[in-house]
């Protein structure tokens, strides 16, 4: 049975929603961290990366609410307990505080996205691209919007930022309140019985790509402008039609996804991307137009990863249990990207050697094909060694 289009917009747009709320912060890390608490920017980071470790933490209880709650009733829950954490981290509390806090608001993030995706399981497996290109776009157009307003009123409103956080969030309960209906269709759709599949390597690209993404946020940002000479202006736009090429693409790449079979797709989109970003070490010697030619290449091949690995991970069909694993996998990549980041401008700030973030793009686009082609090679049937081709 085939989940209909309504629905899978619905969907996807709430999906946009719930990424509001957190995008917002990254971008606003100065001003809302660093200028708020005094804390050196690498300490920043480190707050931003603890929302990631709440992500992880909360798997257990996606599995609990699957099996108890409605998605409606669970959407709506986490939601308002987001947009209550996020408006305490407003108020004159210590960092310690807002760092509890920031767990809480991943954990909130992640149960919201988790049960959103694992509805989109939901109908006919050879239209699965179908349901999470639309999904994968609205993801993207999330981030992409929080992204751009966090950079336009970060400045103005300095920690006031969680209060904007806040009210996404409660627009996000109350559009899932709206819903019910809607939601409760898709979950009286026949579920499809759990198929003995490889997972692991929807978990290993997932966290590769989420890896990567958290490199993008900031070092490659601060070496753009600060190595390669690109005004902040420029680099925002870049960064942000980096964004846009993702997100326009995924739905295409969905639907390439069920014709030509997601590993394909996949395969395409690590090799660009990869190329892609190692490519941007040498941004300093690159004039500016080249810097953006790269960046544009990054988002058109990086814009088949989300839907390709979606797509796999559904084959389970074990619904947000199912989703909340990748995304929970992503978040850890997210993670550990975040703490490696963090190193190496720690180590900018503390020495005098400024080829730490060229060192780390590379060695980022190594260690992701690395994680790649394992994953890759056992989706393909390929036997590489003993110990992968039994998992």
């Amino acid at each position: 049975m085939s989940l209909p289009r309504q629905n899978t917009l619905v969907l996807a747009l709430l999906i946009g929603l719930a990424t509001l709320p957190d995008a917002l912060v990254p971008i606003a890390l100065k001003s809302a961290v660093v200028d708020r608490w005094g804390v050196s920017l690498s300490t920043a980071v480190l707050f931003a990366g603890v929302a990631l470790l709440g992500a992880v933490l909360v798997l257990p209880l996606i599995q609990f609410l699957d099996r108890s709650r409605s998605p409606g009733w669970t959407i709506a829950w986490a939601s308002i307990v987001n947009a209550i954490v996020l408006a305490i981290m407003a108020a004159p509390v210590s960092l310690g505080t807002a760092m509890v806090l920031r767990l809480i608001a991943g954990g909130m993030d992640m149960i919201t996205l988790a049960v959103l995706l694992g509805l989109l399981e939901r109908g006919d497996p050879t239209r699965s691209g179908h349901r999470f290109g639309p999904a994968s776009l609205a993801l993207m157009l999330g981030l992409s919007l929080g992204f751009a307003l966090g950079g336009a009123v970060a400045k103005a409103m300095g920690g006031q930022i969680f209060l904007l956080s806040a009210a996404f969030s409660v627009l996000l309960a109350v559009a899932a309140g709206g819903s019910r209906g809607l939601l409760s269709t898709v979950t009286a759709l026949p579920m499809m019985a759990r198929n003995r599949v490889r997972y692991w390597p929807a978990l290993a690209f997932h966290f590769a790509d989420r890896g990567v993404s958290a490199i993008l946020a900031v070092p490659l940002t601060l070496f753009l402008i600060e190595e390669a000479g690109v005004g902040e202006r420029i680099v925002g736009l870049a960064m942000s039609m980096v964004l846009l090429c993702i997100a326009l693409g995924a739905w295409p790449a969905g639907v390439l996804a069920d014709r030509l079979g997601p590993l394909p797709v996949r395969i395409l989109g690590v090799t660009g991307y990869a190329m892609g970003f190692a490519a941007l070490a040498g941004a300093p010697a690159f004039p500016e137009w080249g810097i953006l030619a790269i960046l544009v290449f990054l988002g058109v091949f990086g814009a088949g990863l989300a839907p390709s690995m979606y797509v796999l991970a559904a084959r389970r069909n074990g619904g947000a249990i199912d989703m909340g694993g990748v995304n929970a996998a992503g978040a850890a990549g997210y993670l550990v990207g975040t703490l490696v980041s963090g190193a190496v401008m720690y180590w900018r700030e503390t020495t005098t050697d400024a080829s730490g973030i060229q060192l780390l793009l590379l060695g980022g686009a190594t260690v992701y094909l690395l994680i790649n082609m394992p994953a890759i090679a056992a989706l393909a049937g390929w036997r590489v060694r003993s110990g992968l081709s039994g998992i």
